[in-house]
């Protein structure tokens, strides 16, 4: 099918990208938990990575689940777009890595998932995988950097980086997950519980 062979074509083009693009960045150095709510400055968690849900969030070793914000990534049933993009991730926040997670106006999800801003070095993780065309924005109450991401979105889509190159997010994960796009997984084959939520938190 087309698709599959412009998926093949990404594949072969971008492979690596993620790592060159990483060249010269170091992992943030561990840190201690930093609360400075009540200074009006945003509060700050160190995490080191466990594993990797997909593109968009992950697990920290404390058991802590986030997921990131003002991002979308796509699901992992959205083959091969989905794997792509959690190998993204993997390559700049992969197990091990050392992040300072930054929180906004609301710290969690009703999936008791921790939403933030992560931080490798001065690399904004959310920032770095949509600025490099691997996920989109999707904003709703915590919108602190939105306008930066925005630019980097548009910048993406304008250069043809990542996904932009072939598939170009011609389904939005969040349209994915609602069962508004063609390639939507079918009624009754096995899917993820993100893939069941039709909402646009995961």
């Amino acid at each position: 099918m087309r698709w599959r062979a412009a998926a093949g074509l990404l594949v072969i083009s971008l492979a690596g990208c993620g790592q060159a693009a990483l060249e010269g960045q170091s992992n943030a150095s561990a840190g201690t938990t930093v609360n400075a709510a009540a200074r009006g400055a945003p509060t700050s968690i160190t995490c080191v990575v466990a594993k990797l849900a997909d593109g968009d969030s992950f697990t920290c070793a404390d058991g802590r689940k986030v997921r990131l914000l003002l991002m979308d990534a796509p699901e992992l049933h959205q083959t091969p777009w989905g794997l792509m993009a959690k190998r993204q991730l993997e390559g700049l926040a992969g197990p091990g890595t050392t992040l300072r997670l930054e929180l906004d106006r609301n710290p969690t999800d009703r999936y008791g998932r921790t939403l933030a801003y992560a931080w490798v070095g001065p690399v904004m993780v959310n920032e770095w995988m949509v600025a490099n065309g691997w996920a989109v924005v999707l904003a709703y109450e915590n919108v602190r950097f939105l306008s930066q991401l925005q630019r980097a979105e548009r910048a993406a889509q304008a250069s043809r980086k990542g996904f932009w190159q072939a598939w170009a997010f011609r389904c939005r994960p969040v349209d994915y997950r609602a069962h508004r796009c063609g390639d939507a997984p079918a009624k009754g084959k096995r899917k993820s519980r993100r893939a069941q939520e039709a909402t646009g938190n995961s």
